[in-house]
């Protein structure tokens, strides 16, 4: 009988300690917690309107709060209800004001800058500062008068904005007009008290003049090429990069015919640009231009006349390194002079961390995890003996966290410390992840040889991250390796069921295989890491096991990984990749290794005849191709905010980003020249064209944003029709006020909620989320369809 016990049974015995949709589904309770430059004032965002209980009038809505570390005074600073105060914020160098970027409109993508007061909260004479029901003390101010400029983050690259110790009251940040030429940007700098908006650095792109200039020059290049005479096109910045004194001396530039990348730098008198390093749009590692705003990880680091560069395609002593590298160079004469760091065997350098001066001390990577390494010559050794133990975290069979410094006092002697873990963890108070005040405070004393600084070092807990989450059982996430049909590696995460204590930490196995869930990452130039995952943990308590696939085109593998997954093979080997992870998760183990680690379950990792995918945005493309070109793999799919049709194939996948030559150029090489140029073939590669392929029984579950800037809603609409068209079951929810991706708290309860309903339906398990209803009663989501029954089944339609 226990061999027989159903995996909706098991799924019951966890029911008194399941975690609900608004816990796995709410933002952290405390994050982005900063130091100011002179340690006096901590500030991080708090989800809800008060510092009480998690739950207490929770809004979802993450606003600004400020300590004062000397009284241990906390004052929220801001008060919006509609969606997020900000998606990045800094104090000022003065430490007198908070700046931020918010979005003008949730999910519009189009950001402006605000600055507010710190000093008014805690003015011990304003009653306005301890009573919430008075007005606040101060409010934010919306630096920038122009409606129609965005700053600061753009549709991807990383985000462009720089104060200095030397002018605490100017901001300098990346300016554009909203339009197609958005990705071409400005340098201004803006008055926090004034509201001046100066121009500092004009891109060419941002003048008709220009503009004119640069087409008819990269027309010129283009006639050229034609009878094999070479002229170099005219670059355009995307990015910008400043010395430690915000003299802009580095570009990041491409040209508008092949799309070429080149680091540009001057000298310290700002003389000439000079090209330092070029590559080829196809060399082009993105993880250097990230998939969305802010993600990219570009870098341009000035000493006097050398520049420090992130780079792709580089060689060094005749050898290309196939993951990016930081290199140093001498900008006068473009010699090269070393490698800083990089050149990982495994890994993209995917982050970097400097100290108060701005110097970089910490490389990041990714390999199963997470890690941080000491740039040699650069970090001390007493940085190295703390933090290389902290951060080790090579052996991926382990539970240890990983460590992110987020933020250090202009002294040096306080860091900010964020640590997160796949599951709960006793060091965060049972909370997935936690940030720490790491305190290195120094003094002399006199040795034989004279005075040296011994420092006193002390690290303590701010608070959990998400501290509601001690309650509750979470799942294990285990790095596997699968081989592809070729013999690639392929990086995925397998979750299982919430550990059982009675087992001294590992997963609980009893009867046979449960439903497996693949859970695809969208890009697809992104990828799936290790850590706290509130999808996988999701799916994992209400009984199945889930799967995430690094398929090839992921980003931080290096460069060869990514273009094997490139110009067309988005819908070839992309999807075999997904397609082999499934057949080698559901058959059995034989005797050789399992290549997962030692705590992850022997295969099957589930039946062959329950699996489900889900994916959004091009994961949501993913599920639908996977779906409709492998209908015996799946009983159904779930895609948010997907793409159903691609490249030439009808008017509406030809005229997506057709305003943004970067954009379009970047998803030409994704689909290849056939899918982008020949219609039947970009028919092929279209799951909407495809659903008469969909297996007897399968359903298919869309959610959508109507304001979808990235992938407009008509893809489902489209997909709506075709799914009656073909008599095939499932369901679509269109969320109103939502973009790319469904954001407002409402709104993602009652899409999870769905989905649980969905899947758990159609695999004969039980729905547990009802305890949930009241909480997103005000959501924005509409039913256009919902079909109970697939073809083969009696249709019926609610």
């Amino acid at each position: 009988e226990k061999e027989k016990l159903s995996h909706d049974e098991k799924a019951r015995k966890l029911k008194s300690n399941l975690t609900p949709l608004s816990v796995l589904f709410s933002k952290p309770h405390n994050d982005h917690v900063r130091i100011s430059p002179n340690g006096a004032y901590l500030a991080w965002r708090t989800r809800g309107r008060g510092m009480g209980d998690p739950h207490e009038e929770d809004n979802g809505v993450m606003n600004i709060f400020v300590k004062k570390r000397e009284t241990l005074t906390i004052r929220q600073m801001t008060f919006y209800k509609e969606f997020d105060a900000c998606v990045h914020f800094k104090f000022t160098p003065d430490n007198k004001s908070i700046i931020f970027l918010r979005e003008t409109q949730r999910g519009s993508e189009c950001y402006h800058l605000y600055a507010i007061e710190i000093d008014p909260f805690f003015d011990q004479g304003s009653k306005n500062a301890d009573d919430p029901q008075l007005p606040p003390p101060a409010k934010p101010r919306n630096l920038i008068k122009d409606r129609m400029m965005t700053c600061g983050i753009g549709f991807v690259g990383g985000t462009q904005l720089w104060t200095s110790a030397e002018s605490p009251r100017h901001v300098f940040l990346s300016t554009s007009q909203i339009g197609p030429n958005a990705m071409f940007w400005d340098i201004s700098r803006v008055d926090i008290d004034t509201y001046e908006l100066t121009l500092i650095e004009e891109n060419i792109m941002s003048s008709t003049l220009g503009m004119i200039q640069v087409v008819f020059l990269t027309l010129i290049a283009r006639m050229l090429s034609f009878f094999c005479i070479r002229m170099k096109p005219p670059g355009v910045p995307i990015q910008w990069f400043p010395d430690k004194q915000l003299a802009f001396r580095g570009r990041l530039e491409v040209n508008l015919l092949k799309l070429g990348a080149s680091f540009c730098a001057r000298n310290q008198n700002k003389g000439i640009w000079k090209t330092i390093h070029s590559c080829t749009w196809d060399d082009i590692n993105l993880q250097l231009i990230g998939s969305t705003g802010g993600s990219g990880t570009a870098r341009m680091e000035f000493d006097g006349n050398n520049v420090d560069i992130h780079l792709c395609a580089f060689k060094a002593c005749g050898k290309a390194s196939d993951t990016t590298t930081y290199d140093r160079f001498n900008i006068n004469t473009g010699q090269y002079l070393k490698r800083v760091a990089g050149g990982d065997a495994k890994s993209d350098i995917t982050g970097f961390c400097a100290d108060p001066h701005g110097r970089t001390q910490f490389t990041y990577y990714e390999r199963e995890k997470r890690l941080l390494e000491i740039i040699p010559d650069i970090g001390s050794e007493d940085d190295d003996l703390d933090w290389k133990k902290t951060s080790d975290t090579s052996n991926h069979t382990s539970s240890h966290p990983y460590i992110l410094i987020m933020s250090r006092a202009n002294s040096d002697d306080i860091w900010i410390i964020y640590a997160e873990s796949d599951a709960g963890h006793s060091m965060f108070k049972g909370s997935p992840s936690a940030y720490f005040l790491y305190s290195r405070a120094s003094a002399s004393a006199q040795t034989a040889k004279g005075y040296s600084a011994e420092v006193t070092r002390n690290i303590e807990l701010i608070f959990p991250s998400r501290p509601e989450m001690n309650k509750y059982q979470l799942s294990r996430m285990h790095p596997v390796h699968i081989k592809a049909r070729d013999g690639e590696d392929i990086l995925c995460y397998l979750s299982s069921m919430p550990l059982s204590p009675s087992k001294g930490g590992r997963i609980e196995h009893l009867g046979p295989s449960p439903p497996l869930v693949l859970v695809i990452h969208g890009g697809p130039q992104a990828r799936d890491s290790w850590g706290y995952n509130p999808l996988c943990q999701f799916l994992c308590s209400r009984g199945f096991r889930v799967l995430q696939v690094n398929y090839r085109g992921s980003t931080g593998f290096g460069a060869r990984f990514l273009r094997l997954g490139m110009n067309g093979q988005f819908y070839k080997s992309l999807q075999n990749d997904i397609e082999d992870a499934v057949k080698y998760a559901t058959s059995n183990s034989n005797t050789e290794s399992n290549d997962a680690d030692d705590d992850s379950p022997a295969r099957p990792w589930g039946d062959p005849n329950q699996v489900a995918i889900l994916g959004g945005s091009f994961g949501g493309y993913s599920a639908l191709w996977q779906i409709t070109s492998n209908p015996s793999l799946y009983r159904c799919a779930v895609a948010i905010c997907p793409i159903s049709s691609v490249g030439a194939a009808d008017r509406l996948s030809k005229n997506a980003f057709r305003g943004s030559p970067l954009i379009a150029k970047y998803w030409q090489r994704v689909f290849g020249k056939d899918v982008s140029k020949k219609k039947m073939v970009a028919m092929r590669a279209s799951p909407l064209y495809h659903l008469d392929g969909v297996g007897d029984g399968a359903s298919i579950a869309l959610y959508h944003g109507e304001d979808d800037p990235r992938a407009p809603i008509d893809h489902s609409y489209n997909m709506l029709r075709k799914l009656k068209e073909n008599g095939v079951a499932g369901e679509f929810v269109a969320f109103a006020s939502e973009g790319h991706g469904i954001a407002n708290r409402a709104n993602l309860l009652y899409m999870y909620y769905r989905i649980e309903g969905f899947l758990c339906r159609k695999f004969g398990m039980s729905v547990y989320a009802v305890d949930d209803v009241k909480k997103f009663e005000e959501n924005t989501g509409t039913v256009k369809w919902s079909a109970e029954y697939a073809k083969g089944e009696s249709k019926k339609t609610v």
